[in-house]
């Protein structure tokens, strides 16, 4: 399994339109940085994160923008030591 690593909400785009190589059912995507607004439940792209089987966000990148209670509750959330073990049990890594 491929692991990518989002970084910002303009991805989203991206994999909506089907132009980063994504596998939705095999591979794992994480959410950081200003990628992880795309949790909040109001946001343009949050229905195309829910198609992702294995999908994750960076704990501490949601609360570092202050949107911790605008998060809906299906997101599965990682901490750092999470994180760090997603980039050790996959390879390759891609960073968008």
């Amino acid at each position: 399994m491929m692991l990518h690593i989002l970084t910002s909400t303009d991805n989203l785009q991206l994999l909506h339109n089907k132009e980063l190589p994504v596998d939705s059912e095999n591979d794992v995507i994480i959410f950081t940085q200003d990628s992880v607004y795309a949790a909040i439940k109001d946001h343009k792209d949050h229905s195309l994160i829910l198609s992702f089987k294995h999908c994750y966000f960076l704990q501490e990148d949601i609360e570092a923008r202050g949107v911790t209670k605008l998060i809906d509750d299906k997101i599965q959330r990682v901490n750092y030591c999470a994180f760090v073990s997603l980039t050790q049990d996959h390879f390759p890594i891609v960073t968008w």
